[in-house]
């Protein structure tokens, strides 16, 4: 698969044309029908549309004054929680949603003024509610590198999609890990920035003090074009001019990752200090510890006052799996809901000092290779461990204090990808691309 900033290249140079990126998409749309990554999707007006942009692209190079963006005749995938133009949503569920105010997002506006072609809209987990991409409305979303495993959620058609071609990116939203989670279970890199870089405006949210909208693409380099067009901001400042300075959280790390992806994480940590980077042990499971059991209470209560008129006619259309952690998040009292504020506030504070002599914290995405769908617990180091625990539970913090973080493929176990996960300090957004740009030039990636 080419990545976008190689698509761009061809298409100036007229060795490829839109319509040709969106007959590849198609046909891998339909070679791959079975993984399921798909909401909603008009070949026609995809094929129209990109003719028009190959028109004016021709109009351009012939003098024409017509101005083309940075992502011209590219096709994107939105997530099924953004208001696009012309288009349903649904969010994976049946419920009713609450209005959003605008008919297309201002991210999803922003890539379009760009020059992106918006192609289609991917399947999630049900209100972005959970992390695996199992949905009992609209089907799992099945794992590319082998089908009876999850591709990770919520971001989960995004995900997918990109892995395998339908669309040369996808735009998710991640509270607690819904852009990486699925950006490493399907062998991608996936970026959340700093909260607040991306307008959330037009999106469902799930929870308005975590969530974040995000990047999935196959290297670093098309997240920080795709960053700079939906933030608005430059990532051009951060390059790394030295071997970087990475800090591990070994303290906390111990216990929770399977013997799998423990393995091939000290075997990268040892190919990276063999390149000259400073490698430090950092004590963080106190931290991050209590940043795992504030999460839930932040976001099931901000989820329940979102979901609010629903849930107050018995929360028809809301599937078990999702009713159920809603129903507990209308039953905190106002005091336990402030407590785990406050508690954030503590976690942002000791992360933040943690990171002051650091360019950025370095740990696997997932505590585990991508788990098989249906399953519920794995096998960890320190025993037997959720599977929410061992793959939200590296993530969600991170989200819960809107540290930009950055994971892209590392290791395989298996036929299954593994991600390595970069978290930077608050605002540090420009450093981590850098950094994942550093690791990519130092041969991070998915071994053939």
């Amino acid at each position: 698969m080419l990545s976008i900033i190689e698509s761009l290249a061809l298409l100036r140079e007229a060795k490829t044309t839109s319509v040709d990126l969106i007959a590849k998409a198609k046909e891998a749309a339909q070679n791959h029908a079975v993984l399921n990554a798909i909401a909603w999707v008009d070949w026609e007006l995809a094929e129209q549309t990109a003719k028009t942009m190959d028109d004016q692209r021709r109009a351009s190079a012939g003098g024409s004054e017509i101005p083309l963006g940075p992502l011209h005749g590219i096709p994107i995938t939105i997530k099924d929680l953004y208001q696009v133009r012309g288009t349903p949503m649904r969010a994976g569920t049946r419920a009713a949603l609450p209005e959003l105010g605008m008919d297309e997002a201002t991210a999803v506006n922003r890539l379009r003024e760009a020059g992106a072609l918006i192609l289609a809209k991917t399947n999630m987990h049900e209100i972005a509610l959970g992390a695996t991409g199992e949905n009992p409305w609209t089907g799992d979303v099945l794992n590319p590198f082998a089908h009876a495993h999850q591709a990770g959620g919520s971001s989960s058609g995004a995900g997918a999609a990109t892995a395998v071609g339908i669309g040369l990116a996808g735009l998710g939203s991640d509270t607690g890990g819904s852009v990486r989670i699925p950006a490493a279970f399907c062998g991608l890199a996936g970026f959340k920035p700093s909260f607040g870089a991306i307008p959330l405006a037009g999106a469902l949210h799930l929870s308005w003090t975590c969530d974040h909208a995000g990047p999935l693409a196959k290297t670093t380099a098309d997240c920080a074009l795709l960053y700079e067009v939906m933030s608005q901001r430059s990532a051009a400042h951060g390059a790394v001019g030295r071997a970087p300075c990475f800090g591990i959280p070994q303290d906390w790390l111990a216990p929770r990752l399977a013997e799998d992806v423990s393995q091939a994480f000290e075997r990268q940590v040892a190919g990276l200090r063999a390149q000259g980077a400073e490698i430090r042990e950092v004590k963080l499971k106190s931290v991050l510890d209590r940043a795992w059991a504030c999460y839930s209470a932040i976001v099931r209560p901000e989820a329940a006052w979102i979901h609010r008129s629903v849930l107050a006619h018995g929360g028809e259309g809301f599937s078990e799996s999702v009713l159920t952690p809603m129903k507990l998040g209308e039953q905190m009292s106002a005091l336990q809901y402030v407590d785990a504020m406050q508690e954030r506030e503590a976690v942002r504070r000791d992360l933040h000092a943690c990171l002051a002599d650091l360019d950025a914290l370095i740990m696997p995405t997932t505590a585990v290779a991508p788990p098989r769908r249906g399953q519920t617990t794995v096998s960890v180091a320190g025993g037997t461990m959720p599977v929410r625990d061992a793959v939200l539970g590296q993530t969600a913090a991170f989200s819960m204090v809107g540290l930009p973080t950055l994971t892209i493929p590392f290791a395989r176990s298996g036929v299954l990808p593994l991600g390595l996960q970069i978290v930077g300090r608050a605002q540090a957004d420009a450093l981590v691309i850098a950094l994942g740009r550093w690791l990519e030039s130092q041969g991070v990636g998915l071994p053939d």
